[in-house]
């Protein structure tokens, strides 16, 4: 996607593995829903998947009705919460990351945060960094039925910021984010520094791939 002329007219951040650095336990959070997945005598492709946000919203297609997708999500939310907090403990800032918050904010750009980790956990680091100031819009995994790479979660935060997907930059650190951002149609950058390798995301053809954040400084024109 081209980049416009002008100044984004608003800037959204993946959290973790791009604000601040990757900790959370993928594999094991994974083992421990599919292990409860077992006990329930669930059969399906679910045993087969390693992310987890794939789980999650696959979870939620192969309940056989709504009690059973209820049980689901509360399971896998309980879980994933744990791992969350896990995480909380070790997350740290990203280079470049509070300079490039504090620029955005002093040139009036809308900010605002969408990310697959839960409102406790979101919360939480952003009153330890002393973050929160920084955003307009923060959406959490609570506050989706389904986790990126689905759109529903960016598109929701773009129309909370009354934006157009055009008008907008969304910054993670995964193949998710991008794959994300191109369903939506927005622009999207990535540093490799977090989920994915720089060769593991540079077939996606995302708008930036760097090395880190810094470089943000410049590209958005700050």
């Amino acid at each position: 996607m081209t980049q416009p002329q002008e100044p984004y007219a608003g800037v959204i951040f993946d959290l973790e593995g791009t604000l601040v650095d990757f900790q959370w336990k993928i594999g094991e959070a994974v083992a421990k829903v599919k292990e409860e997945i077992r006990e329930w005598g669930w059969t399906t492709p679910l045993l087969d998947l390693s992310d987890y946000a794939e789980l999650y919203n696959e979870g939620i297609h192969h309940a056989p009705n709504k009690e059973e997708e209820k049980r689901f999500l509360n399971t896998v939310d309980t879980i994933y919460d744990e791992y969350d907090k896990d995480a909380l403990t070790r997350w740290g800032p990203q280079p470049g990351a509070k300079k490039l918050l504090t620029a955005l904010k002093a040139a009036d750009i809308p900010i605002a945060l969408c990310s697959n980790v839960g409102r406790k956990a979101m919360d939480g680091i952003l009153l330890l960094m002393g973050w929160k100031r920084f955003f307009r819009i923060t959406l959490s995994r609570d506050e989706v039925r389904f986790l990126k790479p689905e759109p529903e979660g960016l598109e929701k935060t773009i129309s909370m910021l009354g934006l157009t997907p055009d008008k907008v930059i969304f910054i993670g650190d995964s193949r998710t984010d991008i794959r994300t951002a191109k369903k939506v149609g927005c622009h999207v950058a990535v540093a490799a520094q977090g989920e994915n390798t720089r060769r593991e995301m540079e077939p996606l053809g995302p708008d930036h791939l760097l090395a880190s954040l810094e470089p943000l400084i410049e590209i958005l024109k700050l």
